[in-house]
């Protein structure tokens, strides 16, 4: 970011056990200047709100515009370096469809206050991320159904993008990572309606040999949550697949797509998705009748992939490779 947050900027005291690469890529970033950059942390700069913290837009000196998350003090138990570590890790997930990480800050205030009539002294964590800032907002905000918004093209693509993003974390890394919370408020949009996968918070990264675990601790969003992981806290890439699948769902049918593939039969559910958007192909003069048969194999396609991401059994739910070559197989055919 050539030093976007400015002449703020902390370079770190040195320490070995990290890589020196990823340290002088990422800004450690004063709160003071995060104060300034976000108007003191203003309610107009305000972005959106999480389990984990709030998120605004921040405007550098330079006049680039930044997303600032302030974290819940509560948020971790991780001291300062182990938070480094984690975010380092994060550094290296350079992809087009990832949003990139750019600084962070991270320091204790620490105040007096009173009890039991006495006064002790409170240390409270001040943390936040800087992240790359993305001007058409969430997927959530542009989820409709196949009779308006956005068009098949540009759906399409994000289905793309959001797959290229999933299979570059779990299976370009030394270690791969799962993201845990694939939904549309977590995949962000680029001025030319790129996807880039956001929110790693909740992510976990396992050895090759944690591919699969329990957990007791919450993961996920309620909706975007795979059956194993409801039922017996079991977690594995086929999580991020079950998500994906719902994702999928909603662009190809809208928000309340997935209700309406549980009242009915797979079979039932495609040939409805496909028949509605022949309607909206067909209203659109450009579009000859190859273009329309075409399109209408491109939905049945991407929405039998989407059903088969949300299979129950873990086993024949497929992996990030058997989408991806799914739809690349479905591109050769055009």
């Amino acid at each position: 970011m050539d030093n976007m947050l400015g002449d703020l900027y902390k370079p770190d005291d040195g320490d070995d056990f990290y890589s020196k690469k990823y340290r002088d890529e990422l800004e450690n970033v004063s709160f003071q200047l995060l104060e300034e950059i976000t108007d003191g942390f203003s309610e107009s700069r305000e972005l959106g709100r999480g389990s984990f913290g709030v998120v605004y837009r921040g405007l550098t000196k330079n006049g680039d515009y930044v997303a600032v998350k302030k974290l819940h003090a509560n948020v971790t138990d991780l001291n300062h370096k182990q938070f480094q570590n984690e975010l380092y890790n994060l550094a290296k997930l350079k992809h087009e469809n990832i949003v990139r990480i750019y600084g962070y800050c991270y320091e204790i205030k620490k105040t007096f206050m009173e009890h039991d009539r006495r006064k002790i002294l409170v240390e409270e964590p001040r943390i936040a991320l800087c992240l790359e800032y993305l001007h058409n907002g969430s997927l959530q905000d542009h989820i409709s159904d196949e009779f308006s918004g956005l068009d098949w093209d540009t759906r399409y693509r994000i289905m793309e993008g959001v797959c290229r993003g999933l299979y570059h974390i779990h299976r370009n890394l030394k270690k791969p990572l799962y993201h845990l919370d694939l939904k549309p408020a977590n995949i962000l949009l680029s001025k030319t309606m790129q996807p880039k996968l956001a929110d790693f918070g909740l992510s976990r990264i396992f050895r090759n040999e944690e591919l699969t675990r329990t957990t007791k601790s919450p993961l996920g969003t309620l909706g975007y949550q795979p059956p194993e992981y409801i039922e017996r806290g079991e977690v594995s890439e086929k999580f991020d697949i079950f998500s994906l699948g719902v994702v999928m769902i909603h662009l190809v049918s809208g928000r309340g797509g997935f209700e309406r593939y549980a009242c009915m039969h797979s079979e039932e559910f495609i040939n409805q998705v496909k028949t509605n958007w022949r309607k909206r192909f067909k209203q659109l003069q450009r579009n000859s009748l190859r273009k329309v048969k075409v399109y209408c194999h491109e939905v049945e396609t991407c929405t039998r992939i989407a059903l088969n991401c949300v299979e129950k059994d873990t086993q024949k739910r497929p992996d990030i490779d058997m989408v991806i070559n799914n739809l690349k197989d479905q591109y050769l055919d055009k």
